[in-house]
């Protein structure tokens, strides 16, 4: 890593973290460690963690002050608003935004470069994401990647609403400023980075670099790992409801985040069901009902047709 004094950040890394004492040190050096021919800083929210975080962060603080911007609260903000996009994003001066939380970290010291390298060549992406290690830890089970070994190199704002998130957080790094502002539904909903990306998205192309240049650590502690298989299902199901609002002038779109909206609604459903939860699959099957219903109509409409003039 090169000092440069008294210039502007080409890239904003932003990480949120809670509680990871256990984590974070190989995180930042993870930060420290890119070879880049260019300045960056390191932005990181510290939400009032219990264990030893912020005195880890302080010590980074401290030994590299022209890098690191570290905010510390003293009550968390979990439920009170959305830190990566209400404060860090607003404090970022860099031309790109890195992400990585606090328990995850990279591999490949020149991550970043090869990134900024392709985006500044190719001004029509504003995405830029890689592979990455899926790890357990305290457990046995074996690691994965976490694409698809037939992950296309250039994606778009269609592919992201279709195939949901198959972008890692700690790989993206995308262009900062892209909008003014998030739509005001946005801090209502439980998913982040994914309805980043297809913000971001509505303004460029998404490209893949197939390499495997950082690690996200799978643990209970994780935000999503903690959530049951419903909780996650109804996340992603509301996430598609506003989605369908913000694109109801574009009918092409629209036609995906309507599908996905049945989609999550039956598996909601269906969960419940195995679950023996009568009562609450039955909220989500009127649901389903209510977003068919012009099909289910038209279903009846055609078989009374059938019954009256074919059948004698």
């Amino acid at each position: 890593m090169k000092f440069y004094q008294n210039s502007i950040p080409l890239v904003s890394i932003c990480c949120v973290t809670y509680n990871h004492e256990k984590y974070i040190g190989k995180t930042l050096d993870g930060f420290i460690s890119q070879q880049t021919k260019f300045h960056f800083e390191v932005l990181v929210h510290e939400d009032a963690s219990t264990d030893g975080t912020a005195g880890i962060l302080k010590e980074y603080e401290i030994k590299y002050p022209n890098i690191f911007r570290c905010v510390y609260q003293t009550e968390n903000q979990f439920l009170k608003q959305n830190t990566l996009t209400d404060l860090l994003f607003q404090m970022a001066k860099g031309k790109y935004i890195a992400l990585c939380e606090g328990d995850d970290y990279w591999t490949d010291p020149y991550k970043l470069q090869k990134q900024v390298d392709f985006l500044e060549a190719n001004k029509d992406y504003v995405i830029c994401f890689h592979n990455t290690e899926e790890r357990y830890e305290n457990s046995e089970k074996p690691s994965f990647l976490y694409c698809r070994e037939d992950q296309k190199e250039t994606s778009t704002l269609e592919d992201l609403l279709y195939l949901s998130n198959f972008i890692p957080t700690c790989s993206v790094i995308f262009k900062n400023n892209l909008f003014n502002s998030f739509p005001k539904w946005f801090s209502d909903l439980g998913m982040g980075d994914w309805v980043i990306h297809i913000l971001n998205s509505q303004y460029g192309k998404i490209k893949y670099i197939n390499e495997v240049m950082g690690v996200h650590r799978i643990h209970s502690e994780g935000v999503w790992s903690k959530n049951t298989i419903d909780k996650n299902y109804i996340l992603v199901y509301e996430a598609y409801v506003a989605l369908s609002k913000h694109f109801r002038s574009n009918s092409s779109l629209l036609k995906i985040t309507n599908a996905k909206e049945k989609e999550f609604l039956a598996l909601i459903y269906t969960f419940y069901i195995y679950q023996k939860d009568k009562k609450t699959a039955a909220i989500y099957f009127n649901k389903f009902l209510n977003k068919n219903i012009l099909h289910i109509l038209k279903i009846r409409v055609i078989k009374d047709y059938v019954k009256i003039y074919l059948i004698k």
